[in-house]
């Protein structure tokens, strides 16, 4: 049957009368299964969880002490195996309805037909009340034809038996299409319940629709609303920062321009003074760190420098410093031979750091004007005893050269 159709499956189980409970033995229960019990309108049983292989076999296997019609394959014993679970669970409520309708006169038809009623929801009460009232009805309906049936069979003639045999068929076909007419009043009455129900249902669901799609439109414009003031938060929390950054620097440069005012008034004080020299400094011997300086500090004239660093300075870069026209220039480090010869060239004193001792305020430095003067007395006696030096041995190789020539004329 596992590749048969919906249909086929359906009129192969009604050959064998109406089905009360369809059965499945996993849970949840596959859809097919659902469909098939919605079309023979019975009850759905499916266990809590699903049967387990030693459970089935279990079950099967105690079924099939008493009975000789053995599974051929496993799905007929999963099969077997949830319907026998589904009659274990409504087997104590059955033996119930047996109890009940001892002495009610319902024959076992009847009887069945009642635990189907059950089964599908009925009070057993309501249900044998329902069963013996369309029994009434049976009798009235079949009444007249009973009354004579015992003085009219002795009458029969063989010919007649056949007519007789028909009329019994019939009652029987009656009272099948009785009890056909009453499951179909059930379903119909269960069928308006549902529908009762499946309306209430729609209505609540409506109702939660309108009130969801309130509720949708609200959070849309409320959506709406925020992300218009978030990008307007956004926007101005932009210009807030770009303000912080513009107000940072320019704090930053009104503190440096506080100290350059500050260290200007100190070298002005400085200047005027016969004590103490104002020192200058230049970062690196460059012509930005030299444009730096002069820019920040005011160079002019007469000025004393401090280099921090000689390195990358050449001719050119002297020059530029040169024209400056310093009082001296003080090095931490090793000047180029091309610069120092620019400096002897314009008579500007390059003094060592060594030889002084420069006191360093902030950004700028002072010396003992004492100590600068004798620093500069000294480089000055320096170059004039290189230079008398080197005039010396011009001459020397003046007359060395003139002595040669008479020799070479003689």
């Amino acid at each position: 049957m596992k590749e048969a159709s919906r249909s086929s499956i359906i009129e192969e189980i009604i050959e064998y009368g109406k089905p009360v409970v369809v059965a499945s033995d996993v849970y949840p229960p596959p859809g097919a299964v659902k469909r098939i019990a919605s079309m023979l309108n019975a009850k759905l049983y499916t266990p809590e969880k699903v049967l387990t292989v030693s459970f089935k076999n279990e079950l099967v296997s105690e079924f099939l002490r008493e009975s000789e019609n053995a599974p051929e394959n496993s799905h007929e014993r999963d099969a077997l195996a949830a319907a026998l679970r589904a009659y274990r669970h409504y087997e104590k409520k059955l033996r119930q309805i047996e109890r009940k309708v001892e002495g009610t006169g319902l024959t076992a038809g009847e009887t069945l037909e009642v635990k189907g009623l059950v089964i599908m929801g009925k009070p057993v009460a309501e249900a044998i009340r329902s069963l013996k009232e369309l029994e009434e009805v049976d009798k009235i309906s079949s009444g007249p034809m009973e009354g004579g049936s015992e003085i009219e069979t002795s009458k029969f003639s063989a010919a007649d038996e056949e007519s007789h045999g028909d009329v019994e068929k019939l009652r029987r076909t009656i009272r099948t299409q009785r009890s056909t007419i009453r499951h179909q009043r059930l379903t119909i009455e269960k069928l308006k319940r549902e529908g009762r129900s499946l309306k209430e249902r729609i209505r609540k669901l409506e109702k939660e629709k309108s009130k969801l799609e309130s509720k949708l439109e609200r959070l849309q414009y409320e959506y709406s609303r925020d992300l218009l003031l978030n990008r307007e938060l956004s926007h101005k929390l932009k210009v807030i920062e770009k303000l912080q950054r513009k107000y940072t620097r320019e704090r930053e440069r009104r503190e440096s321009l506080e100290r350059d005012l500050d260290a200007l008034l100190q070298i002005k004080d400085m200047e005027s003074s016969e004590n103490t020299s104002p020192v200058k400094i230049i970062d690196s011997f460059t012509r930005e760190g030299i444009r730096s300086a002069c820019s920040r500090w005011k160079i002019k004239r007469g000025d004393v420098l401090l280099l921090r660093s000689s390195e990358g300075g050449g001719s050119q870069t002297a020059r530029i410093l040169r024209d400056l026209k310093p009082c001296a220039i003080i090095t931490e480090d090793r000047m180029s031979h091309q610069a120092l010869e620019v400096f002897e060239e314009a008579e500007v004193p390059v003094i060592s750091r060594e030889s002084l001792d420069i006191q360093i305020h902030d950004d700028f430095g002072s010396v003992k004007t004492q100590d600068l003067n004798r620093e500069i007395k000294k480089w000055k006696h320096r170059l004039n005893e290189k230079r008398k030096k080197r005039e010396e041995e011009e001459l020397l190789r003046v007359i060395t050269e003139y002595r040669a020539q008479r020799r070479r004329n003689h």
